[in-house]
């Protein structure tokens, strides 16, 4: 039996791609600004011609991290379409659903390691034109009407 070893980069590279959630299981308890924090470990398989793993922590509290709350209303729960409206939600549904996930390097106790730092559902996510330069897709964008924000 032959077995042909991979020396390349294993990190996806950076910018917005399509994945698919592969896992979730509960993390350590993390110390923020605002009390202790429970985790979850999210692992997402990037979909593409070379598919790639990256895992991300999720802080659970509701006031500590927006992005676990942005990846539920993401992914459509339930089958109509929308996302589920319930106060509690088992996280193990989430795994198998597919997202849009954004992936930047950042440095950390002198190793570098790539980081889910934003996700959006799959349809916001546009492919662009491959002529153009780019990573390949367009990030999602959300139209704001800024005389409706207060500045109080």
């Amino acid at each position: 039996m032959k077995y042909r070893r991979n020396h390349g980069s294993q990190m996806p590279p950076e910018g917005w791609h399509y994945a698919r959630i592969a896992s979730v299981r509960k993390g350590k308890q993390a110390n923020t600004q605002l009390g202790p924090s429970e985790t979850a470990l999210v692992t997402f398989v990037i979909e593409g011609d070379v598919p790639a793993l990256v895992t991300q922590s999720f802080l659970t509290a509701p006031w500590a991290n927006y992005r676990l709350e942005r990846l539920i209303d993401a992914i459509e729960l339930d089958a109509s379409g929308g996302v589920a409206d319930d106060d509690e939600i088992d996280l193990n549904d989430l795994v198998y659903k597919r997202c849009g996930i954004k992936v930047e390097y950042r440095e950390w106790k002198g190793k570098v390691y790539a980081n889910v730092v934003d996700v959006c559902a799959v349809d916001e996510l546009q492919e662009v034109d491959e002529d153009e330069e780019g990573d390949g897709f367009v990030p999602p964008t959300q139209e704001m009407d800024l005389d409706e924000l207060s500045f109080e």
